[in-house]
């Protein structure tokens, strides 16, 4: 769509249409968005050749593409020179700049912003919680985290998916699986519903720290309000259980996986069938003959 937008406005350009700030803002925004920067700043240049002045919408795209690539210097110069010539920042500009900075890693600079739209009487929304949110969650910062979801709840905002999803994902991550529940359930009592791939996302990460059990409750959790997991998520899973010779789980895992219509890899295959010819386990027949019937990759393996 972008690519379109680009050869239209090109040809009215040649075509010599007076093109003003509203095309000239749509465009360095569209650029922007597919980190065209190069691009974005010939349009620039190219209006304040013309005489037309940019706008802080004009700013705010620019300074939008710069954060997307990391060049942070660029992005408050221009931030700066936004402010200089007159232009008030706004929520929209100052979660900018949040984002930004929090992509990059520069959490206290962008808690810095944070601070300064209340001194400065900006109002700060959801977005602007949860990119602070996200960025301190990403350092490991989750005290910080947690203290930004209380104020934003006191201040009795809405909280979103995207919320609540980075403290889950790092409390998992580092293993503190009881506030992860906690988290998690509070989040459905405000009726705030997570995305199918935050659950995957969680059962692979308590797999990977040991809690195939936790893994089994968000696994079963799921199944029962008929979400699909990831075939990943299945896998990751059963090689946990067959590690830990919870092999009637892992079993029962795999049924599930097959019963939804997913395949199994054969280097899963090689370790659950080594594992419960080790045991001696009943299920080796009954195992391999679900294989070999639901997965004809499997199949060469033997």
């Amino acid at each position: 769509m972008q690519h379109e937008g680009f050869r239209i406005f090109n040809d009215l350009k040649d075509r010599g249409y007076a093109l003003d700030r509203v095309m000239y803002t749509t465009m360095i925004h569209g650029l922007c968005k597919m980190k065209w920067i190069g691009e974005a700043r010939k349009f620039w240049f190219e209006m304040v050749h013309k005489g037309i002045v940019p706008n802080e919408y004009t700013y705010n795209a620019f300074i939008y593409g710069l954060c997307r690539i990391g060049n942070l210097k660029e992005a408050k110069e221009l931030y700066n020179e936004m402010c200089c010539k007159g232009y008030k920042e706004t929520t929209v500009s100052c979660n900018i700049m949040i984002k930004g900075l929090c992509l990059r890693g520069r959490t206290e600079e962008a808690h810095v912003f944070f601070q300064e739209m209340a001194e400065k009487g900006i109002a700060r929304d959801i977005i602007t919680y949860n990119s602070l949110i996200q960025g301190f969650c990403k350092e490991g910062k989750i005290d910080e985290s947690i203290n930004l979801l209380a104020e934003l709840l006191e201040k009795g905002m809405q909280p979103s998916a995207a919320t609540y999803t980075a403290l889950i994902e790092k409390l998992c991550e580092i293993g503190d699986v009881d506030e992860a529940k906690e988290l998690w359930e509070d989040m459905q009592n405000r009726g705030v519903e997570p995305a199918v791939c935050t659950r995957d996302f969680i059962i692979t990460r308590l797999s990977n720290k040991g809690y195939v059990a936790e893994g089994m409750e968000w696994l079963a959790a799921m199944l029962r309000r008929n979400l699909k997991p990831q075939k990943q998520t299945f896998e990751r899973l059963i090689q946990c259980l067959s590690q830990g010779d919870k092999l009637d789980e892992a079993i029962l895992v795999l049924d599930y996986m097959f019963s939804i219509g997913y395949t199994l890899r054969e280097c899963i295959c090689h370790s659950l069938v080594d594992k419960l010819c080790e045991q001696n386990s009943d299920h080796v027949e009954t195992c391999l003959g679900g294989i070999l019937q639901k997965d004809t990759a499997a199949f060469e393996v033997f």
